[in-house]
C-alpha cells in the first residue's frame, strides 16, 4: 500500500479529521514521577497539543566523535542535540564510513536510553554492511516518495526494535517519527477515543503497537472503560513494527498539512518531530487523559512473553527458565549445524534425549525467554560470542551485552532486561534480608511480583543469571562486579 491509497481510507481520513477537531481542546494532566529522566518529576495540566511541547522533559547525555558530552533535556535542548547526532551519522552513513556510522548509531542508543540493537549494529558493521543497509531501510521508510509499506517485508527488515526505530528517524529526512512504547502507547488512546466517538462501522483497521513501561504507568488503552487493546511489540513482527512508524509518519503529515500546529519550529520535518514529541510524553502515562481505569492496576505476574491484549505489567516477573543449562543446549544446537532460528532450537529442545521427561513446546518456549531482543539478543549470534556468553563470568557479560568495556546498567523506560533487572532486585534482596521470607516480603513489598510464588521465580531467574555472569556469588551476594555494573541504579528512579 502507498501513501496516497493509505490517506484515502475512510477510517483514516475521519480519524485524521477528528484530531484536528479534538487535540487542541483536550486537557492533559502530566504527572511523572521523578526520575533520572524527569529529575524532580512533572505534574502540570495543559490544553492542547501544541502547549505539550513546552513541558518535554528527557534528561539524556551522549558523546560526539571528539568524545565531548552532549547533554539535553528540553525540548529546544533535545532538538540541538538531535540535530548534531543526525549530521554525525548521516554524514557517516553517506560516506561509507563504517566505524563512524557505527559509533553514531551507538550514540544515537545511548541517548535514548536502550541497549538492544547494539549486537545487531555490531554484527553489520563487521561485514562492512551497516551504511548500505540504514540507506536501503531511509529509501523504503521516507514519508514523502512513491515507496510501498509491502517492500518492508521480511528480506528488506532485517531487526526492528525501541533503538532502530530512532536511528531510522534521525536518519531520515521527512520528519519519520521515533515509533517507541510512549509514542504507540499516545496514538492507540487517541484512536481507542475516536472509535469511540465514530459512526462508521466495521471492526477497527488501524493498529498502534506499544510496550510495557518499566514503572507502574498504563500504556494500553485497553486498563481504561471501553478501551481498545494495543499490540504489544513483544507480539508483532519486525516488518509491522517498521510499517507502523511509516503510517504514523503518513498521517502526522496529513494532520499538520491542515493545520498550523507546532510552526514555530519551521520546516515540515521540524514540525513533525514536535508533535511526535509531544506524543511522547502523553505516552509516558495514559491516565494523562483523566478516563477512569476498567479496573485498578496491578503488577501482573506473566506466565509467557506477554499477550496483545496485557493492559498492565508492572511487575518484574519473567517467564521461569533455566539460564545456564539453556545456554549449553543452544551452544550445542549451534555446533549441530542446525539452521539458527528459534523454532528450530524449540524443535530440538524438545526432541533432545533426557533423562527425564522431554520437555513440552510450552516450557521450550518459555527457555527462549532471554534470547529475545528485549533480553540478551542471542540468536544469530557468532559462535565465538557465544561461547563466550555460556562461559560465563565478566567476559561473558561483555558479550552478551555487545560492549567492548562494561559500561554501567541504563535501566530503559520500558519493560526491557528482566533478566539482567532480576539479577538487580534478588542481589539487593540478599543484600537486605536474612531470611527468605524477609527476601519475598521486600520484593512483594517493593511491588515487583504480585505474589509469594511469583516472586520466588523472580529470584531463581535473579540467582541463575548473577551467577553465570558473576555479578552474584555462591551465596546470591552482590560482588565488586554487582556494584560497578548496577553503580547508582534503582528501580525507583
Amino acid at each position: 500500500m502507498k501513501r496516497e491509497e493509505f490517506l484515502a481510507q475512510p477510517e483514516v481520513e475521519a480519524f485524521i479529521a477528528w484530531l484536528a477537531v479534538n487535540l487542541p481542546a483536550r486537557t492533559f494532566k502530566l504527572r511523572f514521577k521523578a526520575s533520572n529522566q524527569v529529575p524532580g518529576g512533572l505534574s502540570v495540566d495543559v490544553q492542547g497539543i501544541e502547549q505539550v511541547i513546552e513541558h518535554y522533559r528527557w534528561k539524556a547525555s551522549w558523546n560526539d566523535a571528539n568524545r565531548s558530552a552532549v547533554e539535553s533535556m528540553s525540548w529546544a535542548q533535545t532538538r540541538r542535540s538531535l540535530g548534531q547526532l543526525r549530521e554525525w551519522l548521516s554524514s557517516a552513513v553517506n560516506a561509507g564510513d563504517e566505524q563512524q556510522a557505527l559509533q553514531a548509531c551507538l550514540q544515537v542508543l545511548r541517548w535514548g536510553g536502550v541497549t538492544g540493537a547494539i549486537a545487531f549494529l555490531h554484527r553489520l558493521a563487521e561485514k562492512g554492511a551497516l551504511s548500505a543497509y540504514l540507506q536501503k531501510m531511509a529509501g523504503l521508510m521516507a514519508l514523502d516518495g512513491d515507496n510501498d509499506l509491502d517492500d518492508l517485508d521480511e528480506h528488506s527488515v532485517q531487526r526492528f526494535d525501541a533503538g532502530l526505530t530512532k536511528i531510522h528517524a534521525l536518519l531520515d529526512v521527512s520528519g519519520s517519527p521515533i515509533y517507541d512504547s510512549r509514542v504507540g502507547a499516545a496514538m492507540a488512546m487517541l484512536y481507542s477515543l475516536f472509535r469511540q466517538q465514530w459512526a462508521g462501522r466495521g471492526k477497527p483497521r488501524l493498529r498502534f503497537p506499544s510496550g510495557g513501561a518499566r514503572g507502574d504507568q498504563v500504556r494500553n488503552p485497553k486498563a481504561f472503560l471501553h478501551g481498545l487493546p494495543a499490540p504489544q511489540f513483544s507480539s508483532i513482527a519486525y516488518t509491522d513494527w517498521a510499517r507502523c512508524q511509516v503510517r504514523l509518519g503518513w498521517i502526522i503529515r496529513a494532520l499538520l498539512q491542515r493545520t498550523d500546529w507546532f510552526a514555530d519550529q519551521g520546516t515540515m520535518p521540524a514540525r513533525c518531530h514536535a508533535f511526535e514529541a509531544s506524543l511522547f510524553m502523553l505516552g509516558y502515562d495514559l491516565r494523562c487523559f483523566g478516563l477512569p481505569l476498567a479496573a485498578k492496576p496491578e503488577a501482573v505476574d506473566e506466565d509467557d512473553e506477554g499477550s496483545p491484549d496485557d493492559a498492565v505489567k508492572t511487575g518484574w516477573v519473567p517467564t521461569g527458565h533455566v539460564f545456564g543449562e539453556v545456554l549449553r543446549d543452544y551452544l550445542a544446537f549451534r555446533r549441530s549445524g542446525a539452521r539458527d532460528e528459534k523454532a528450530h532450537f524449540v524443535d530440538w529442545l524438545m526432541a533432545k534425549p533426557r533423562d527425564r521427561k522431554p520437555v513440552s513446546r510450552s516450557t521450550a518456549l518459555s527457555y527462549c525467554f532471554p534470547f529475545s531482543i528485549q533480553e540478551f539478543d542471542l540468536f544469530q549470534r557468532p559462535l565465538a560470542e557465544l561461547e563466550r556468553i555460556v562461559a560465563g563470568g565478566e567476559d561473558g557479560l561483555l558479550a552478551a551485552l555487545a560492549t567492548g568495556t562494561l559500561e554501567p546498567f541504563v535501566l530503559s523506560d520500558e519493560r526491557v532486561n528482566v533478566c539482567l533487572v532480576d539479577v538487580l532486585i534478588t542481589g539487593n534482596a540478599y543484600a537486605n534480608a536474612g531470611t527468605e521470607k524477609e527476601r519475598i516480603d521486600y520484593i512483594l513489598g517493593a511491588g515487583y511480583a504480585g505474589r509469594e510464588g511469583a516472586a520466588k521465580t523472580l529470584m531463581a531467574v535473579g540467582r541463575n543469571v548473577g551467577k553465570h555472569f558473576g555479578l552474584l556469588d555462591a551465596r546470591h551476594m552482590p560482588t565488586p562486579l554487582f556494584r560497578q555494573f548496577y553503580q547508582g541504579c534503582s528501580l525507583d528512579a
